[in-house]
């Protein structure tokens, strides 16, 4: 599992703002007040507090506004209740321009309460209520202000309904101030902008960001200010960024960005657009864009800046410039609260350019920092690496600590799943398998899905739980694409364990994918065993000779005699005895111990057909190998004695002959004193001079058949025997009393032939001519055996 990525981004929401500048057009400039005094044409004496008022108000435009104060407080018990309420307003307006809140709205209260009806009313309760606000206390402003809305002229109503939205904001009213904020966006012109503005800030600390790109993108439409437009772009690239319009926000952040100089919309749209390009994986571009701009970031940003540049170079890989970074940011921010980040990363940096170095850096990091947090995420890279290098003993207590402290940097995933790994790595099967099973329960929908299902399916099989192990390697291979890297080992699995389970079509099935798809799988030989035993049972015999010779060729030393075998079969069953010898002979001549040997039925069965092509010395080799290598109480080895004697009798292999007859009457005792039987062993025992034993055979076989066939055999051999003994006149009467009771185009000839023989030996030459011509007139096309 790759190492976690540790966030360090701030939030990028801005708390509400509210100290919007009132317009000029709300001044007192620019309010008039009408005077209820009739101008008298006749000459008075102007009362003295009148003088003095005028001269308190000039000081006020002056912009003297303490002096100002000072005439109104003497005055106002001696003026008249309508120019008293426009001194009140007046002084009011005093105090709120220097800065004291509190008196102003003293002031504008008690002008409130004397002169309810008064002109100014309105106005005041607005600089009441803006003056509340600002002081923080929205619940006292919000009736001010709604007065204001309801009494005030359009300017004031508009610019006290802009406020009263604000106080809404914070006073649990957002629904009624968000609305009030639109109606000013579309039906206020002058306020359009703030009102934009407020609207957009406030969606972003709800996270709204699609409302707040809406509400920005109104203040890069409408200002006529540059750096608010500046600005609003950067945060209308942030609202994009964030509302998962990554096209939208690389366009605002770049019409934002640039510099020098740097305004603070250019600082805020660099570090954005910075962020951006990391965010998508696009460091080189990244790099540069930081090297370009490397003082035109936001400023209370440039620490994680600097490590998010670091990060940059780890992700292509450039560890010795990242290595570069580090050290000098530890050098000149050693008092930075992300130094023991820096110093965290570093390690990394130097474990990706030296795996041996890991455990000596841990232990100096440690010893720096030895509170800090990252420690257990080092904690875990060291378990990482020992699960890589397979001290799988070693890495095993370290999950088991991770596991027991908790820490934020290190995720309960990921150390559920090094835990599982170091035990399938020391082999604890069950162990490994619970845990894997709490991965899947815990973390449905983790990217590791797919590796732990695997490895879940391989425990399951060491346990010989196949039935589940192959359920879940059909689950993992549904859940893959043709690309994945996984499918390969999936399909491997799937094959073998339906061929363990019987479940043919499927094993072969997915086999011939393995097959087609990866050439170069290292189930290549199995895979092709599987597919030949499937077309096999399928009796498409071609088509399994091709995958059991791949199997050969693809693993030899495992598969080349099992391959062999069944390609002896497939000869075997389109009667390729030519081919099955060749077959065997191979798979004799790469017998290993420990492997299955031929069928006894093969050798019996090459054997049978050698003699029906009267190769009688390959077939008495094959019958040899029946002997030997079956079982005697198998129908085949009494059989393959019979056949033996009788084949190496044939090839006048005498002694061999004899032997297989005896061993023949011993393996079946029912069939020892079966004609054939002694026939067969009478003449061996002839051959090898044993006279007596087949004189006895003889008798036995002519006392239990006193006519026909074999009853001429056996008076062939009894002439036979006298001929080898050399007692002519004995083997001349056995011959001719052959030929006179037994007629057959065979044996008859044969007994005329030996006779003359016998009487040519004896010398009795006349009884040998009579002979020879009775041959050649009853057998005139008879030709004597070679």
């Amino acid at each position: 599992m790759k190492l976690r990525k540790l966030s360090r981004n701030k939030k990028l929401v801005m708390g509400l703002f509210f100290s919007f500048t009132l317009f000029q057009y709300l001044g007192v400039e620019r309010l008039t007040w009408a005077r209820s005094e009739k101008v008298n044409p006749s000459i008075e004496i102007v009362p003295t507090a009148d003088l003095e008022l005028d001269r308190a108000i000039a000081l006020y435009r002056q912009g003297r506004y303490e002096e100002a104060i000072r005439v109104f407080y003497r005055i106002l018990p001696q003026l008249s209740p309508g120019k008293k309420t426009e001194a009140l307003f007046s002084m009011a307006d005093c105090y709120r321009l220097i800065g004291k809140k509190a008196e102003a709205i003293r002031i504008y209260q008690l002008l409130i309460q004397n002169d309810p009806s008064s002109a100014f009313v309105p106005t005041a309760y607005f600089w009441e209520g803006k003056l509340l606000s600002e002081q923080g206390d929205f619940a006292k402003a919000a009736p001010a202000l709604k007065i204001a809305v309801e009494k005030g002229d359009p300017q004031t109503s508009q610019a006290a309904s802009f406020f009263l939205a604000l106080c809404q904001l914070q006073t649990k009213e957002e629904e009624k101030g968000v609305y009030r904020l639109r109606e000013l966006v579309d039906k206020a012109p002058d306020l359009r902008v703030e009102a934009a503005g407020v609207l957009a800030t406030y969606y972003e600390s709800i996270l709204d960001w699609a409302h707040a790109l809406e509400y920005w993108s109104v203040v890069v439409r409408e200002t006529k200010d540059p750096l608010a437009k500046s600005k609003a772009l950067a945060r209308c690239g942030w609202a994009a960024w964030k509302s998962g319009q990554p096209k939208e926000a690389e366009r605002f952040f770049t019409q934002a960005s640039g510099g020098p100089p740097y305004t603070e919309g250019n600082r805020l749209a660099n570090s954005g657009l910075f962020q951006f390009y990391l965010s998508q994986k696009r460091y080189k571009e990244a790099i540069q864009f930081y090297e370009k701009h490397s003082n035109g970031f936001i400023e209370t940003e440039k620490e994680k800046l600097l490590l998010d540049l670091v990060n940059a170079y780890l992700e292509i890989k450039d560890y010795a410039k990242a290595l570069t970074l580090l050290d000098s940011f530890i050098a000149e921010y050693p008092r930075s609260a992300l130094v023991d980040l820096a110093a965290y990363e570093r390690v990394l940096a130097h474990y990706y350019l030296d795996r041996s170095s890991l455990e000596t850096n841990i232990e100096q990091f440690s010893l720096q920092y030895p509170s800090s947090p990252y420690l257990y995420a080092l904690l875990y890279l060291k378990a990482e690496d020992y699960n890589r290098t397979g001290r799988f003993s070693l890495a095993l207590p370290l999950w088991e600590k991770l596991d027991s402290v908790h820490s934020s940097f290190v995720s309960p995933e990921a150390i559920l799943m090094g835990k599982a790994n170091s035990n399938y790595g020391l082999e604890k099967w069950a162990e490994a398998a619970s845990l894997y099973k709490s991965f899947l329960t815990g973390y449905p929908h983790s990217k590791e899905v797919i590796p732990v299902k695997m490895h879940l399916a391989s425990c399951l099989e060491k346990m010989e739980e196949k039935k589940e192990a192959l359920k879940l390697w059909k689950e993992v291979l549904q859940a893959l694409n043709k690309t994945d890297p996984e499918r390969e080992t999936c399909l491997e699995h799937v094959g073998v364990l339906a061929f363990d389970l019987k479940e043919e079509s499927l094993a072969a099935e997915t086999m011939l994918k393995v097959l087609n798809e990866y050439p170069h799988s290292p189930y290549r030989g199995i895979a092709a065993w599987i597919v030949g035993q499937h077309k096999y049972e399928e009796k498409q015999y071609e088509a399994a000779k091709e995958y059991f010779s791949l199997a050969r060729e693809a693993e030899p030393e495992k598969l080349y005699l099992a391959a062999t075998l069944m390609l002896a079969w497939i000869a075997y069953h389109q009667g390729d005895v030519e081919k099955l010898c060749s077959y065997v002979q191979s798979y004799e001549d790469n017998y290993k111990s420990g492997a299955e040997t031929i069928p006894t039925e093969l050798y019996y069965w090459i054997a049978s057909q050698l003699l029906k092509k009267e190769k009688r010395e390959q077939a008495a080799l094959y019958f040899k190998k029946v002997v030997q290598s079956a079982n005697p109480k198998d129908k085949y080895y009494s059989s393959s004695l019979w056949l033996l004697a009788e084949t190496e009798r044939k090839l006048m292999n005498w002694k061999e002959a004899n032997t297989y007859y005896l061993e023949f009457q011993k393996s079946d005792p029912n069939s020892a004193s079966n004609s054939p039987v002694l026939l067969g062993l009478a003449e061996t025992q002839i051959a090898l001079g044993q006279f007596a034993e087949a004189q006895k055979n003889l008798e036995e076989v002519m006392l239990k058949e006193p006519e026909g066939e074999n009853n001429a055999k056996a008076r062939m051999l009894i002439g036979d025997s006298y001929l080898a003994q050399k007692n002519y006149r004995e083997a001349a009467k056995a011959y001719t009393t052959l030929s006179l009771i037994y007629q057959d185009d065979h044996i008859t000839p044969r007994a005329m032939q030996k006779a003359a023989l016998s009487f040519s030996k004896a010398g009795d030459n006349d009884q040998a001519a009579f002979w020879e011509k009775k041959l050649k007139e009853k057998y005139p096309t008879f030709k004597p055996d070679a």
